[in-house]
């Protein structure tokens, strides 16, 4: 893993966490509603059993919290979810009897009528568990509860019509259907979060890997080239002094080569035509350069790319060009290869396309395998800066390259 970046598993730890402090909120403001419904009408008779079930219920409210809220909570979800649910059921079970008993035993007072309403809270706890699966199985109970209680309340006090009591429970059921599409819309997006940050640290992973399998490639051919021609050229220094003149000349054809080669190298690292005048400068350069020492008709399309227009992607638009026409030279066996460069909206976008052989997927994929880390390098880059590389590999091979500028 790179650095200590948020991952996928941080990213839902810290839903879960917020989806909890927000129902432990929600049912401090359900504790908070029952004490001012019995504290401002309280029932005629019997009161203390009221008193014990509202402080049955803060207890369970406070072992609830101080299970899942504790800081190294590993409980598996299976637990999670039954607690869950456990404490849910908890929910109705007292605003549900509250109701019914206040409604029977105090028929006369409106501590029922608004009790009852404590039930609208219920599916607004069952969200913030951010399970689908929770809020659809608490959805139901939760609607028959409230349906039962008004149905009792009723026929206690015979007074609320059957029109406003299903209204009331149609509304209760829109709310309960209501979070189980706010769970799964919450879910939906932790998990594409998560899949973007795993995304994101595989391709800094990758690009790291690459970036130094390719100062290795570098080093390689310092070492295998110019290296060795100064080598050799130290070894002849011996006869030079001694007034040699076939060694003069060897020592002069090994720096001029070791220079050559020094020189194709700071060229790839820092294209000085891409630095001076831009990319569309630096295609037609490069293609004039292919031309010039193969076989191949090369074909620039950049008229909708204006001359001076500089980004931040050219370096990285400009390697890709180089590396897969470098490819259509070596294996392709094509005739010709065509650059198209074009500036669409807010994207840049550059093809490389030859008539040659082609290559196939797997041989792509096999390739990348193999440490040939060309394609496999700019495609990591492209993905890093949000951008899309497709290729198409029969007939001949297109790549096609789109960048956000």
């Amino acid at each position: 893993m790179v650095g200590r970046a948020t991952g996928p598993a941080q990213y839902a730890e810290g839903a879960a966490f917020r989806g909890l402090l927000l129902q432990f909120a929600l049912r401090v403001l359900m504790v908070a509603f029952i004490f001012v419904a019995l504290l401002l009408q309280p029932p005629g008779t019997y009161r203390w059993p009221y008193g014990l079930l509202w402080i049955a219920y803060i207890a369970a409210i406070i072992s609830w919290a101080l299970w899942a809220l504790r800081p190294a909570n590993r409980a598996r979800v299976e637990i999670r979810r039954s607690i869950a649910l456990l404490m849910l059921c908890a929910d109705v079970a007292v605003v549900s009897v509250l109701s019914v008993e206040t409604g029977i035993s105090s028929p006369n007072t409106w501590t029922s009528d608004v009790l009852h309403y404590g039930l609208f809270l219920i599916p607004l706890i069952a969200a913030a568990q951010l399970d689908p699966f929770v809020s659809a199985v608490i959805a139901v109970p939760t609607v028959v509860a409230f349906f039962v209680v008004k149905w009792v309340d009723r026929v206690a006090n015979g007074d609320e019509p059957w029109g406003s009591i299903l209204t009331k429970t149609a509304v209760l059921l829109g709310l309960a259907a209501g979070s189980v599409a706010v769970s799964w819309i919450q879910q939906s997006k932790e998990r594409t979060i998560a899949s973007l940050a795993q995304e994101r640290s595989r391709l800094l992973e990758e690009v790291v890997s690459l970036e130094k399998r390719e100062r290795q490639s570098l080093s390689e051919r310092l070492h295998d080239g110019a290296l060795q021609y100064i080598l050799a050229s130290r070894r002849e220094m011996e006869e030079v002094r001694e007034g040699s003149t076939d060694a003069m000349d060897r020592v002069d054809e090994a720096l001029t080569e070791s220079s050559r080669l020094l020189r194709d190298v700071v060229r790839e690292l820092h294209p000085q035509v891409l630095a001076q005048a831009g990319l569309r400068a630096a295609l037609a350069a490069l293609a004039d350069g292919i031309a010039a020492s193969t076989n191949l008709a090369v074909h620039v399309d950049a008229d909708g790319w204006p001359d001076d227009f500089r980004t931040g992607a050219d370096h990285l638009l400009f390697s890709a060009a180089r590396e897969f026409s470098t490819n259509a030279i070596k294996h392709a066996k094509a005739q010709n290869l065509r650059f198209t460069l074009q500036r669409s909206d807010d994207r840049a976008m550059l093809a490389i396309a030859d008539d040659g052989v082609g290559i196939p997927p797997q041989r792509l994929a096999q390739s990348v395998q193999d440490g040939h880390i060309g394609f496999a390098s700019i495609r990591a880059k492209v993905l890093a800066l949000g951008g899309q590389l497709d290729v198409n590999g029969s007939p001949g091979t297109e790549v096609a390259i789109s960048l956000p500028l």
